[in-house]
Protein backbone atom coordinates (compact mmCIF):
# COMPACT_ATOMS: atom_id res chain seq x y z
CA UNK A 1 0.00 0.00 0.00
CA UNK A 2 2.81 2.43 0.88
CA UNK A 3 4.22 2.21 -2.66
CA UNK A 4 1.04 3.51 -4.24
CA UNK A 5 0.97 7.20 -5.20
CA UNK A 6 -0.92 9.33 -2.71
CA UNK A 7 -3.55 11.67 -4.12
CA UNK A 8 -5.66 14.25 -2.34
CA UNK A 9 -8.82 13.99 -4.38
CA UNK A 10 -11.79 16.35 -4.20
CA UNK A 11 -15.16 14.81 -5.11
CA UNK A 12 -17.11 16.94 -7.57
CA UNK A 13 -19.42 18.77 -7.30
CA UNK A 14 -20.47 17.57 -3.83
CA UNK A 15 -20.43 14.29 -1.92
CA UNK A 16 -24.01 13.69 -2.97
CA UNK A 17 -26.27 10.64 -3.04
CA UNK A 18 -25.42 9.94 -6.68
CA UNK A 19 -21.67 10.00 -5.97
CA UNK A 20 -21.83 7.06 -3.56
CA UNK A 21 -21.03 4.34 -6.15
CA UNK A 22 -18.03 6.32 -7.41
CA UNK A 23 -16.77 7.05 -3.88
CA UNK A 24 -16.95 3.36 -3.01
CA UNK A 25 -15.06 2.40 -6.16
CA UNK A 26 -12.35 5.04 -5.62
CA UNK A 27 -11.80 3.88 -2.05
CA UNK A 28 -11.24 0.36 -3.38
CA UNK A 29 -8.50 1.51 -5.76
CA UNK A 30 -5.53 -0.83 -6.00
CA UNK A 31 -3.50 1.75 -7.94
CA UNK A 32 -3.72 4.88 -5.80
CA UNK A 33 -4.03 5.79 -2.13
CA UNK A 34 -6.81 8.35 -2.43
CA UNK A 35 -7.63 10.73 0.42
CA UNK A 36 -11.09 11.98 -0.48
CA UNK A 37 -12.31 15.46 0.42
CA UNK A 38 -15.40 17.35 -0.67
CA UNK A 39 -18.35 19.56 0.04
CA UNK A 40 -21.20 17.69 1.71
CA UNK A 41 -23.89 20.11 0.49
CA UNK A 42 -24.40 22.69 -2.25
CA UNK A 43 -25.33 25.18 0.45
CA UNK A 44 -25.08 28.11 -1.98
CA UNK A 45 -28.35 26.97 -3.60
CA UNK A 46 -31.88 27.65 -2.38
CA UNK A 47 -33.06 25.08 0.14
CA UNK A 48 -35.50 23.43 -2.30
CA UNK A 49 -32.77 23.16 -4.96
CA UNK A 50 -30.09 21.58 -2.80
CA UNK A 51 -28.66 18.20 -3.75
CA UNK A 52 -29.32 15.33 -1.33
CA UNK A 53 -26.11 14.29 0.44
CA UNK A 54 -24.63 10.81 0.50
CA UNK A 55 -25.33 8.43 3.36
CA UNK A 56 -23.66 8.93 6.74
CA UNK A 57 -21.51 5.85 6.12
CA UNK A 58 -20.16 7.34 2.89
CA UNK A 59 -19.68 10.82 4.34
CA UNK A 60 -17.65 9.28 7.18
CA UNK A 61 -15.02 8.25 4.63
CA UNK A 62 -14.62 11.74 3.15
CA UNK A 63 -13.01 14.75 4.79
CA UNK A 64 -15.49 17.67 4.73
CA UNK A 65 -14.44 20.75 2.80
CA UNK A 66 -15.92 24.08 3.83
CA UNK A 67 -16.62 26.79 1.28
CA UNK A 68 -16.89 30.52 1.75
CA UNK A 69 -18.95 32.21 -0.97
CA UNK A 70 -19.43 35.79 -2.08
CA UNK A 71 -21.84 35.62 -4.99
CA UNK A 72 -20.08 33.58 -7.71
CA UNK A 73 -16.69 33.75 -5.99
CA UNK A 74 -15.77 30.82 -3.75
CA UNK A 75 -12.90 30.01 -1.43
CA UNK A 76 -12.52 26.41 -0.30
CA UNK A 77 -10.78 26.17 3.04
CA UNK A 78 -7.76 23.90 3.23
CA UNK A 79 -6.92 23.50 -0.47
CA UNK A 80 -4.12 26.06 -0.61
CA UNK A 81 -2.53 24.97 2.67
CA UNK A 82 -2.66 21.31 1.58
CA UNK A 83 -0.76 22.07 -1.61
CA UNK A 84 1.71 24.22 0.32
CA UNK A 85 2.45 21.50 2.90
CA UNK A 86 2.88 18.72 0.37
CA UNK A 87 2.85 15.04 1.22
CA UNK A 88 0.90 13.92 -1.85
CA UNK A 89 1.94 12.97 -5.35
CA UNK A 90 -1.00 14.89 -6.83
CA UNK A 91 -3.85 17.17 -5.80
CA UNK A 92 -7.18 17.07 -7.64
CA UNK A 93 -9.12 20.27 -6.97
CA UNK A 94 -12.32 22.08 -7.87
CA UNK A 95 -12.21 22.90 -11.58
CA UNK A 96 -14.57 25.87 -11.32
CA UNK A 97 -13.09 29.05 -12.75
CA UNK A 98 -14.75 31.25 -10.11
CA UNK A 99 -13.23 29.29 -7.21
CA UNK A 100 -10.46 31.63 -6.14
CA UNK A 101 -8.80 29.09 -3.87
CA UNK A 102 -8.19 26.85 -6.91
CA UNK A 103 -6.31 29.71 -8.59
CA UNK A 104 -4.22 30.24 -5.47
CA UNK A 105 -3.57 26.51 -5.05
CA UNK A 106 -2.47 26.27 -8.69
CA UNK A 107 -0.04 29.15 -8.18
CA UNK A 108 1.31 27.59 -4.98
CA UNK A 109 1.71 24.30 -6.84
CA UNK A 110 3.88 26.04 -9.45
CA UNK A 111 5.94 27.66 -6.71
CA UNK A 112 6.37 24.50 -4.65
CA UNK A 113 6.67 21.98 -7.47
CA UNK A 114 3.42 20.15 -6.68
CA UNK A 115 1.28 18.30 -9.23
CA UNK A 116 -2.07 20.12 -9.24
CA UNK A 117 -4.99 18.89 -11.38
CA UNK A 118 -8.49 20.22 -11.88
CA UNK A 119 -11.67 18.14 -12.20
CA UNK A 120 -14.59 19.96 -13.77
CA UNK A 121 -16.58 20.77 -16.87
CA UNK A 122 -13.90 22.66 -18.75
CA UNK A 123 -15.69 24.24 -21.68
CA UNK A 124 -19.40 23.37 -21.84
CA UNK A 125 -19.83 25.52 -24.95
CA UNK A 126 -17.66 27.61 -27.28
CA UNK A 127 -16.24 30.78 -25.73
CA UNK A 128 -14.47 33.85 -27.03
CA UNK A 129 -12.96 37.09 -25.79
CA UNK A 130 -12.10 37.80 -22.13
CA UNK A 131 -13.99 34.77 -20.79
CA UNK A 132 -11.93 32.36 -22.88
CA UNK A 133 -8.72 34.13 -21.88
CA UNK A 134 -9.73 33.95 -18.21
CA UNK A 135 -10.27 30.21 -18.44
CA UNK A 136 -7.01 29.67 -20.34
CA UNK A 137 -5.14 31.63 -17.66
CA UNK A 138 -6.73 29.45 -14.99
CA UNK A 139 -5.75 26.22 -16.73
CA UNK A 140 -2.21 27.49 -17.33
CA UNK A 141 -1.63 27.37 -13.56
CA UNK A 142 -2.16 23.62 -13.27
CA UNK A 143 -0.70 20.41 -14.66
CA UNK A 144 -3.81 18.84 -16.11
CA UNK A 145 -7.58 18.77 -16.49
CA UNK A 146 -10.08 15.98 -15.91
CA UNK A 147 -13.22 16.84 -17.87
CA UNK A 148 -16.65 15.28 -18.25
CA UNK A 149 -17.04 15.20 -22.01
CA UNK A 150 -15.41 14.98 -25.43
CA UNK A 151 -16.46 18.47 -26.48
CA UNK A 152 -14.58 19.99 -23.54
CA UNK A 153 -11.41 18.26 -24.71
CA UNK A 154 -11.96 19.27 -28.33
CA UNK A 155 -12.52 22.92 -27.40
CA UNK A 156 -9.48 22.94 -25.09
CA UNK A 157 -7.24 21.77 -27.92
CA UNK A 158 -8.89 24.17 -30.37
CA UNK A 159 -8.17 27.04 -27.96
CA UNK A 160 -4.50 26.14 -27.62
CA UNK A 161 -4.14 23.75 -24.71
CA UNK A 162 -1.86 20.77 -25.40
CA UNK A 163 -3.90 17.61 -25.98
CA UNK A 164 -1.86 15.75 -23.35
CA UNK A 165 -3.04 18.24 -20.71
CA UNK A 166 -6.72 17.19 -20.95
CA UNK A 167 -8.22 13.81 -20.15
CA UNK A 168 -11.89 12.89 -20.50
CA UNK A 169 -13.24 10.92 -17.52
CA UNK A 170 -16.99 11.22 -18.29
CA UNK A 171 -19.46 10.93 -15.40
CA UNK A 172 -21.49 8.34 -13.52
CA UNK A 173 -24.62 7.74 -11.53
CA UNK A 174 -24.88 4.00 -10.83
CA UNK A 175 -22.52 1.05 -10.62
CA UNK A 176 -22.50 -1.61 -13.31
CA UNK A 177 -23.79 -4.09 -10.73
CA UNK A 178 -26.93 -2.01 -10.23
CA UNK A 179 -27.79 -1.84 -13.92
CA UNK A 180 -29.59 -4.60 -15.76
CA UNK A 181 -28.21 -6.28 -18.83
CA UNK A 182 -31.45 -5.53 -20.69
CA UNK A 183 -33.77 -2.49 -20.59
CA UNK A 184 -36.22 -2.60 -17.71
CA UNK A 185 -39.78 -3.23 -18.89
CA UNK A 186 -42.83 -3.72 -16.71
CA UNK A 187 -45.29 -6.45 -17.65
CA UNK A 188 -48.07 -4.39 -16.11
CA UNK A 189 -47.77 -1.15 -18.06
CA UNK A 190 -50.32 1.57 -18.61
CA UNK A 191 -51.76 1.19 -22.14
CA UNK A 192 -51.19 4.89 -22.71
CA UNK A 193 -47.73 6.15 -23.66
CA UNK A 194 -45.79 7.22 -20.58
CA UNK A 195 -43.27 10.05 -20.55
CA UNK A 196 -40.89 10.44 -17.63
CA UNK A 197 -38.94 13.51 -16.59
CA UNK A 198 -36.42 13.28 -13.76
CA UNK A 199 -34.47 16.30 -12.57
CA UNK A 200 -34.45 19.06 -10.03
CA UNK A 201 -37.31 21.46 -10.75
CA UNK A 202 -35.39 24.69 -11.13
CA UNK A 203 -35.43 27.51 -13.67
CA UNK A 204 -32.59 25.73 -15.48
CA UNK A 205 -34.76 22.64 -15.94
CA UNK A 206 -37.98 24.10 -17.34
CA UNK A 207 -40.95 21.96 -18.23
CA UNK A 208 -43.40 24.52 -19.61
CA UNK A 209 -42.76 23.51 -23.27
CA UNK A 210 -43.88 19.96 -22.48
CA UNK A 211 -47.20 21.16 -21.06
CA UNK A 212 -47.68 23.32 -24.15
CA UNK A 213 -46.86 20.45 -26.52
CA UNK A 214 -49.29 18.06 -24.85
CA UNK A 215 -52.08 20.60 -24.46
CA UNK A 216 -52.78 20.43 -28.21
CA UNK A 217 -52.32 16.69 -28.68
CA UNK A 218 -54.14 15.18 -31.71
CA UNK A 219 -57.51 13.73 -30.76
CA UNK A 220 -56.89 10.52 -32.72
CA UNK A 221 -53.75 9.65 -30.74
CA UNK A 222 -53.74 8.43 -27.10
CA UNK A 223 -52.61 11.28 -24.87
CA UNK A 224 -49.42 10.47 -22.96
CA UNK A 225 -49.30 10.46 -19.20
CA UNK A 226 -46.44 12.36 -17.63
CA UNK A 227 -44.45 11.31 -14.57
CA UNK A 228 -42.28 14.03 -13.03
CA UNK A 229 -39.57 12.96 -10.59
CA UNK A 230 -37.83 15.77 -8.76
CA UNK A 231 -38.18 18.59 -6.30
CA UNK A 232 -37.33 22.26 -6.48
CA UNK A 233 -38.54 25.83 -6.29
CA UNK A 234 -40.38 25.52 -9.60
CA UNK A 235 -42.62 22.63 -8.58
CA UNK A 236 -45.69 24.61 -7.35
CA UNK A 237 -45.72 26.76 -10.47
CA UNK A 238 -45.27 23.80 -12.80
CA UNK A 239 -48.11 21.89 -11.18
CA UNK A 240 -50.34 24.87 -11.94
CA UNK A 241 -49.06 25.09 -15.53
CA UNK A 242 -49.86 21.45 -16.29
CA UNK A 243 -53.25 21.66 -14.59
CA UNK A 244 -54.17 24.79 -16.54
CA UNK A 245 -53.15 23.05 -19.78
CA UNK A 246 -55.35 20.06 -18.96
CA UNK A 247 -52.38 17.67 -19.07
CA UNK A 248 -52.26 14.71 -16.69
CA UNK A 249 -48.96 14.96 -14.86
CA UNK A 250 -48.02 13.17 -11.67
CA UNK A 251 -45.48 15.11 -9.62
CA UNK A 252 -43.81 12.59 -7.30
CA UNK A 253 -41.18 14.81 -5.69
CA UNK A 254 -37.62 13.65 -5.16
CA UNK A 255 -37.04 9.90 -5.44
CA UNK A 256 -33.62 8.54 -4.44
CA UNK A 257 -34.38 4.84 -3.90
CA UNK A 258 -32.93 2.87 -6.80
CA UNK A 259 -35.63 0.19 -6.83
CA UNK A 260 -38.40 2.79 -6.90
CA UNK A 261 -36.73 4.61 -9.78
CA UNK A 262 -36.36 1.32 -11.61
CA UNK A 263 -40.10 0.72 -11.23
CA UNK A 264 -40.91 4.16 -12.61
CA UNK A 265 -38.64 3.79 -15.63
CA UNK A 266 -40.01 0.32 -16.29
CA UNK A 267 -43.36 2.01 -16.97
CA UNK A 268 -41.88 4.65 -19.28
CA UNK A 269 -41.74 4.65 -23.06
CA UNK A 270 -39.62 7.78 -23.40
CA UNK A 271 -37.64 10.12 -21.15
CA UNK A 272 -37.68 13.88 -21.64
CA UNK A 273 -34.84 16.32 -21.15
CA UNK A 274 -36.39 19.76 -21.48
CA UNK A 275 -34.04 22.67 -20.83
CA UNK A 276 -30.55 21.99 -19.54
CA UNK A 277 -29.59 18.31 -19.56
CA UNK A 278 -27.36 16.54 -17.09
CA UNK A 279 -27.22 13.21 -15.30
CA UNK A 280 -30.97 12.80 -15.90
CA UNK A 281 -29.90 11.63 -19.38
CA UNK A 282 -27.57 8.97 -17.94
CA UNK A 283 -30.25 7.83 -15.51
CA UNK A 284 -32.81 7.25 -18.26
CA UNK A 285 -30.41 5.52 -20.63
CA UNK A 286 -29.11 3.41 -17.75
CA UNK A 287 -32.59 1.95 -17.39
CA UNK A 288 -32.83 1.40 -21.14
CA UNK A 289 -35.26 4.27 -21.79
CA UNK A 290 -34.41 6.48 -24.78
CA UNK A 291 -34.20 10.25 -24.39
CA UNK A 292 -35.78 13.10 -26.32
CA UNK A 293 -33.67 16.16 -25.52
CA UNK A 294 -33.72 19.86 -26.27
CA UNK A 295 -31.08 20.72 -28.86
CA UNK A 296 -28.50 23.41 -28.24
CA UNK A 297 -29.42 24.45 -24.69
CA UNK A 298 -26.56 26.53 -23.32
CA UNK A 299 -26.93 25.11 -19.80
CA UNK A 300 -26.71 21.46 -20.82
CA UNK A 301 -23.89 19.55 -19.17
CA UNK A 302 -21.53 17.20 -21.05
CA UNK A 303 -23.81 14.22 -20.38
CA UNK A 304 -25.93 15.48 -23.29
CA UNK A 305 -23.30 13.82 -25.49
CA UNK A 306 -24.84 10.46 -24.54
CA UNK A 307 -27.99 11.41 -26.47
CA UNK A 308 -26.99 10.44 -30.00
CA UNK A 309 -29.71 11.15 -32.55
CA UNK A 310 -30.87 7.95 -34.19
CA UNK A 311 -28.81 5.79 -31.83
CA UNK A 312 -29.82 6.46 -28.22
CA UNK A 313 -32.51 9.09 -28.64
CA UNK A 314 -33.52 12.20 -30.54
CA UNK A 315 -33.54 15.99 -30.35
CA UNK A 316 -36.14 18.66 -30.90
CA UNK A 317 -35.59 22.29 -31.86
CA UNK A 318 -36.93 24.68 -29.19
CA UNK A 319 -36.88 27.56 -31.68
CA UNK A 320 -39.30 25.80 -34.04
CA UNK A 321 -42.99 25.90 -33.01
CA UNK A 322 -44.41 22.41 -32.71
CA UNK A 323 -41.01 20.69 -32.87
CA UNK A 324 -41.39 19.01 -29.48
CA UNK A 325 -44.91 17.78 -30.26
CA UNK A 326 -43.84 16.48 -33.68
CA UNK A 327 -40.88 14.62 -32.21
CA UNK A 328 -43.08 13.05 -29.54
CA UNK A 329 -45.66 11.94 -32.09
CA UNK A 330 -43.03 10.39 -34.34
CA UNK A 331 -41.22 8.53 -31.56
CA UNK A 332 -44.29 7.24 -29.74
CA UNK A 333 -45.69 5.90 -32.99
CA UNK A 334 -42.87 3.35 -33.27
CA UNK A 335 -42.41 1.17 -30.13
CA UNK A 336 -39.85 -1.02 -31.92
CA UNK A 337 -37.66 2.01 -32.59
CA UNK A 338 -37.96 3.11 -28.98
CA UNK A 339 -36.85 -0.35 -27.88
CA UNK A 340 -33.81 -0.22 -30.21
CA UNK A 341 -32.82 3.24 -28.99
CA UNK A 342 -33.21 2.16 -25.36
CA UNK A 343 -31.02 -0.90 -25.83
CA UNK A 344 -28.32 1.19 -27.47
CA UNK A 345 -28.51 3.72 -24.66
CA UNK A 346 -28.09 1.08 -21.99
CA UNK A 347 -25.10 -0.37 -23.84
CA UNK A 348 -23.48 3.06 -24.01
CA UNK A 349 -24.01 3.74 -20.30
CA UNK A 350 -22.64 0.34 -19.30
CA UNK A 351 -19.50 0.95 -21.37
CA UNK A 352 -18.79 4.57 -20.40
CA UNK A 353 -20.98 6.03 -17.64
CA UNK A 354 -20.91 3.53 -14.76
CA UNK A 355 -19.07 4.21 -11.50
CA UNK A 356 -16.55 1.54 -12.47
CA UNK A 357 -15.88 3.06 -15.90
CA UNK A 358 -15.73 6.52 -14.33
CA UNK A 359 -13.20 5.45 -11.70
CA UNK A 360 -11.13 3.60 -14.30
CA UNK A 361 -10.99 6.74 -16.45
CA UNK A 362 -9.96 8.81 -13.43
CA UNK A 363 -7.20 6.35 -12.56
CA UNK A 364 -6.01 6.29 -16.17
CA UNK A 365 -5.87 10.10 -16.13
CA UNK A 366 -3.87 10.07 -12.89
CA UNK A 367 -1.50 7.51 -14.39
CA UNK A 368 -1.05 9.80 -17.39
CA UNK A 369 -0.39 12.96 -15.41
CA UNK A 370 1.99 11.20 -13.00
CA UNK A 371 3.88 9.60 -15.87
CA UNK A 372 2.97 6.07 -14.84
CA UNK A 373 2.04 3.20 -17.13
CA UNK A 374 -1.46 1.83 -16.39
Amino acid sequence: MSSMPRVRFQIQPTVSHYREPLVRRLLESSRFALDLVGRFKNSEADRADRIHSASAATLAQVTPLKTRALSLLWWQLGDVSAVWRGGYDAYVLEGRVYTLSAWAAGAVGKLRGRKVLLWGHGWKRPESGPKRLLRLSFYALVDGLLVYGDQAQDLAVQYGLPAEKVRVVYNSLYSAQQLSQQPVRSLDRDPRPTLIYSSRLTARHRLDPLAQALAHWPADRPAPRVVVVGEGTERPRLEQVFAAAGVQAEFLGAVYEFDRLKELYAQADLALSVGGAGLNVIQALGFGVPVLAEAGHRDSSPEIEAVIAGRTGAYYDPTTPGSLRSALLELLENPQELDRLGRNGLELVRSRYTAEAHAEAIEAALDHFLGRSA
